[in-house]
């Protein structure tokens, strides 16, 4: 029986993710940092699925220490997805001083993916990391580890910094293909967006045409591809057919999306920033 870690998973992508996993019969182990909503969907996917191993795990992914503290106590692996996600929130440090949706996003997931990447070589794992159809809009070509590290309440813009994070993501998932190829690796890092999809991270800004998008089940389809499809081999972005609706396929994204120097940049800042080093 295959097992999956899934970030933020008590609602939205990531319950719809665990939901089609367990259908499959994988083992789940649900992240979350809220623990009575998580711990009420964990016991709604055990009462639907009695057969399937499936446990829950209260996690802040943007507090590092509480992430290296989880590492810990993962013995085995065969899928990490990288799902858990702020969108536009108030401008907010995390313990280490890292903005909130940097920190949440991108920065939590490079450390928890360092930390179990052993456990995931050792069984030809896989890594899905969720992007968003905005990292059209992200601005890190020319980014420093103070820009990455978003320290300066004066310099946040709420709606570019999401976008910023979820190219991240999508650099992050392309530069450790690479790093993986490189040095022999067989886990397979993909990446996957929802489009316009309706997930829980919109509660707090609704807008007038939020009827027209998909919700949170469509939605997942793109990143529950990225997980389960045998016929990909690494380095694929999985999205909706037509950018924000339509049936998952492979998709090229923008350009900056694949520039290799800021994906080496973003490698090395990232390592600064939560101290781990891997595929080096």
């Amino acid at each position: 029986m295959k097992s999956a870690i899934i970030t933020g998973a008590s609602s939205g992508l990531g319950l719809e993710n665990a939901k089609a996993l367990a259908k499959l019969g994988y083992s789940i182990t649900m992240v979350a940092r809220g623990e009575e909503r998580l711990v009420k969907a964990a016991n709604s996917l055990r009462k639907r699925f009695p057969d399937v191993a499936i446990q829950e795990q209260v996690l802040d992914i943007s507090n590092l220490d509480l992430v290296r503290e989880f590492a810990k106590g993962v013995s085995e692996v065969d899928l990490l997805v990288n799902n858990a996600g702020l969108m536009g929130p108030d401008f907010k440090l995390s313990i280490e001083g890292i903005e909130s949706q940097m920190a949440t996003n991108h920065i939590g997931h490079f450390l928890l993916t360092a930390l179990l990447w052993s456990k995931l070589d050792r069984v030809d794992g896989r890594v899905v990391s969720i992007s968003s159809v905005v990292h059209r809009r992200g601005r890190l070509y020319d980014a420093t580890l103070d820009d990455i590290r978003g320290a300066d309440e004066s310099k946040y813009n709420r709606w570019q910094r999401y976008a910023d994070t979820k190219l991240a993501c999508l650099l992050f998932a392309r530069e450790l293909d690479i790093r993986a190829r490189v040095t022999g690796s067989k886990v397979q890092s993909i990446a996957a967006h929802p489009g316009w999809a309706i997930t829980g991270l919109q509660d707090n800004f609704p807008h007038r045409f939020d009827r027209f998008a998909q919700d949170a089940a469509t939605g997942a389809r793109s990143q529950v591809v990225a997980c389960v499809d045998a016929s990909l081999t690494g380095g694929e972005f999985i999205g909706p057919k037509f950018e924000i609706w339509g049936e998952p396929k492979q998709i090229k994204g923008a350009a900056r999306g694949r520039d290799l120097e800021t994906m080496r940049k973003l490698w090395h800042f990232s390592e600064e920033l939560t101290g781990a080093s891997f595929l080096a």
